[in-house]
């Protein structure tokens, strides 16, 4: 079955959602990093901006997508980038699993266009800069020292807007 993907607007988002699929799922690749700042850039080239983008790296941003067949079957998807990387997410159904492989596939196969991204992994933690500048993509993570209070700071930020 094929599909005509679209971005909807937030209100499409479905509760009873889970992530079926990541989209650059390889953490063992040395290019997993920029491929991931790849797919915002191919996600941004053909959906435009996000519903949200945060600073906020574990939730960095997230797409409402829709997928509707010939028939007339309408699927609603979330593409996002959380905690798991850049994933798909939405009901965990055959149908809907077939069509989020697509899904992947026409991102993966899409061009990128150019952005910058700057965002804070509390993990680490560390500070995060991706994006892509001519075409060439790029990823830096840099470790922060911070005191008590920059940290906290910096955590009601991302966790408390």
């Amino acid at each position: 079955m094929e599909y005509i993907f679209t971005a909807e607007s937030a209100d499409k988002l479905q509760a009873d959602r889970s992530k079926i699929r990541g989209i650059y799922d390889d953490f063992s690749d040395p290019a997993y990093d920029q491929k991931q700042a790849i797919g915002l850039g191919q996600l941004m080239a053909l959906f435009g901006a996000p519903l949200y983008i945060s600073e906020n790296y574990e939730d960095q941003f997230s797409y409402c997508i829709s997928a509707v067949s010939k028939d007339n079957i309408k699927l609603y998807f979330e593409v996002y980038s959380g905690s798991s990387g850049l994933a798909i997410g939405g009901r965990t159904d055959e149908l809907s699993r077939n069509a989020a492989d697509m899904l992947a596939e026409y991102i993966c196969n899409a061009k990128t266009v150019d952005y910058d991204y700057t965002g804070y992994y509390m993990d680490g933690p560390s500070k995060i800069q991706q994006g892509i500048k001519n075409g060439i993509p790029y990823y830096n993570e840099e470790t922060l020292v911070l005191g008590e209070e920059e940290f906290s700071a910096l955590y009601k930020k991302l966790y408390f807007l």
